[in-house]
């Protein structure tokens, strides 16, 4: 009995600890978005799609994210109009409006590899919930460690010919 309990301890402080890095993730994404310089340069009518790529498994979570980070940030972040939006990998190499991608927890490494060689291919900054994504070519990722930190991947950064300001370059620790 003491052991059933103690595992369920561990699950919940394990699901907690998810939201939480979620919820930061849904607080932080749109603000990257809005450090690049390519968006900012665009007229004041241009409304941002924010991409939340999900696999088969993933589809309720990509539009709860959705749906929540547009309820936080009420379709507004710095002066960049935008309005976030789930997608399967399908319906996204079918647009061409995305001006950035974030993927969902747990999406499988295929997914991951097909999303960041899109963004690469059409410069569209992608990022992910998983730091490990990094290696499959996602650009960046916020891990929760001591404070909150951004990674960026100098490799794709190169490779997409992505432009931010300088800001996200002074926060970021960027890895190879």
């Amino acid at each position: 009995m003491r052991s059933l309990l103690l595992l369920l301890i561990v699950y919940i402080v394990g699901a907690a600890d998810e939201s939480f890095v979620l919820n930061a993730h849904i607080r932080m994404i749109p603000k990257i978005m809005a450090l690049d310089t390519r968006l900012s340069s665009k007229p004041p009518s241009f409304k941002a799609t924010l991409a939340i790529v999900y696999d088969s498994n993933q589809k309720n979570a990509a539009f709860s994210i959705a749906e929540q980070i547009n309820k936080v940030h009420n379709g507004k972040v710095s002066n960049l109009a935008f309005s976030a939006t789930a997608y399967s990998f399908d319906e996204l190499v079918e647009r061409r409006d995305i001006a950035f991608i974030y993927i969902v927890p747990r999406c499988n490494s295929q997914l991951v590899k097909k999303v960041a060689a899109w963004g690469i291919v059409h410069s569209v900054p992608t990022f992910s919930y998983d730091v490990t994504d990094l290696e499959y070519g996602i650009l960046g990722s916020i891990a929760i460690e001591r404070s909150t930190v951004v990674y960026i991947n100098k490799n794709t950064l190169k490779e997409g010919k992505f432009r931010f300001n300088d800001i996200l370059f002074q926060i970021a620790r960027i890895i190879e």
